[in-house]
């Protein structure tokens, strides 16, 4: 009689696996993993195979004729060719960043680059338009009421003389009147090599800034006007800007915020945030937030990040799903803080001369209670919750569905921190 393996429903339910982490978790680079560890397949594949066998062996049952079937051998050469042209694609593919776009994989070929420049006058103040294109783009703020592209273009062909063709049938445009203009990178229609870019733009200081993006690093800064990013980068960095800030795709590497003198909001398939400015600093990668200096009202949900906040003025309220959270409010007087984490371990340090009341619950966890006399943990089953106050202050509100909370004092810094200016007046 045929004995029935594992190792196909094992199998089965990897790969639907993989496709709804891909789901949940677009910025996943899993074309990246799959193509580095696809022989981890056939290691796995051949242990559960020689467990098997032993354990028939054991309990004295039929052992099969051959140890893999023939169609088993066939989904081995099919796993082999798919796993090794992958893994190919991503050794050869050009200018590779350390991960794979999913979306797909550029042309296998030589870069030839051609330099670019071009420029126009606009008023003090214009709305600046970047259109998307493959690359990367630096955006910066000048005194000169003009728009200013350098760079380079860069044409990915297996020789010169087919790439000197779509060079000159692209070009770097600038478009529009003094107060509206709008860069673009014409490319041909239709197949042939693939063009890119590396832009570097000067813009007048007063300048708004609109930056559509597929691919490649973007850099803004020191700019007066209103900058919104949208599309899919790699890196992202924004910084010195005195007007509002709008923050929305998806970003496979870091993002980096500094010196936002105006309201920010950020949106990706995991994270959202907003806050009324960032007189410091924000960095997201694939895992982690962190921020130092943030001024409220202030907004955080995230799907799986572990959170780390510092130095953090005016009302906070975070909703977490899956990670750790981690809030040091160093200036008295605090703010109020409502934090909700579904999986995840809760650590908050408290200025010593801080006035507050808090209450802190955890279903499924310990709590550790660092505030002294004056706070009192509870316990009813695996529930346990801190309550207490010092002084006259605001309230703290902690939730943990599954982890630990640690609520402790440590130094404090006096407000003295002067109303936020705005940046280049």
């Amino acid at each position: 009689m045929k004995r029935a393996s594992l190792v196909a429903p094992l199998l089965l339910i990897a790969v639907g696996a993989l496709f709804l982490a891909r789901n949940l978790y677009p910025e996943l680079p899993l074309y990246d993993y799959i193509a580095r560890f696809w022989p981890y397949v056939l290691i796995l594949w051949g242990a559960l195979r020689v467990i098997e066998i032993l354990y028939w062996a054991n309990t004295s049952k039929p052992l099969p004729a051959r140890g893999i079937s023939g169609g088993e051998w066939v989904l081995i050469v099919l796993l082999c060719l798919v796993g090794m042209g992958m893994h190919t694609a991503r050794t050869f593919v050009w200018e590779w960043p350390g991960r794979i776009p999913w979306s797909g994989v550029r042309v296998i070929g030589e870069r030839f680059d051609y330099p670019v420049s071009a420029e126009r006058a606009t008023s003090k103040a214009p709305r600046v338009e970047i259109e998307d294109f493959h690359g990367d783009v630096q955006i910066t703020g000048s005194d000169a009421d003009e728009v200013k592209v350098t760079g380079r273009k860069s044409v990915r062909a297996l020789a010169k003389d087919q790439a000197d063709p779509a060079d000159r049938n692209s070009s770097v445009e600038i478009t529009g009147d003094a107060s509206e203009i709008r860069v673009r990178l014409r490319t041909p229609n239709g197949f042939g090599p693939e063009v890119s870019a590396s832009l570097e733009i000067a813009v007048p200081k007063g300048a708004s800034v609109e930056a559509k993006r597929r691919d490649g690093d973007v850099h803004i800064g020191n700019v007066a006007g209103a900058v919104a990013v949208s599309g899919r980068a790699v890196n992202l960095d924004v910084h010195a800007v005195s007007g509002p800030v709008t923050i929305e795709g998806a970003y496979t590497g870091e993002v980096a915020l500094k010196n936002l003198a105006k309201t920010v909001r950020f949106k990706s398939q995991r994270t959202e945030f907003s806050a009324a400015a960032v007189p410091g600093e924000i960095h997201l990668d694939a895992g982690n937030l962190s921020a130092d200096g943030l001024t409220g009202p202030a907004e955080l949900h995230s799907r799986s990040r572990d959170v780390k906040l510092r130095d953090f003025r005016e009302p906070l309220e975070i909703d977490l799903e899956r990670g750790d959270l981690h809030l040091e409010p160093v200036r008295v007087p605090l703010a109020r803080i409502d934090a909700k984490v579904r999986s995840g371990d809760v650590v908050i340090v408290l200025p010593e001369a801080a006035a507050f009341s808090i209450r802190a619950t955890t279903k499924n966890g310990e709590i550790t209670n660092g505030l002294g006399p004056g706070f009192r943990v509870n316990s009813e089953g695996r529930r346990e919750t801190l309550e207490g106050a010092s002084g006259s202050g605001p309230r703290i509100v902690v939730e943990s569905e599954r982890g630990s909370i640690s609520v402790s004092r440590g130094s404090s810094v006096k407000d003295t921190a002067q109303p936020l200016e705005t940046i280049h007046q």
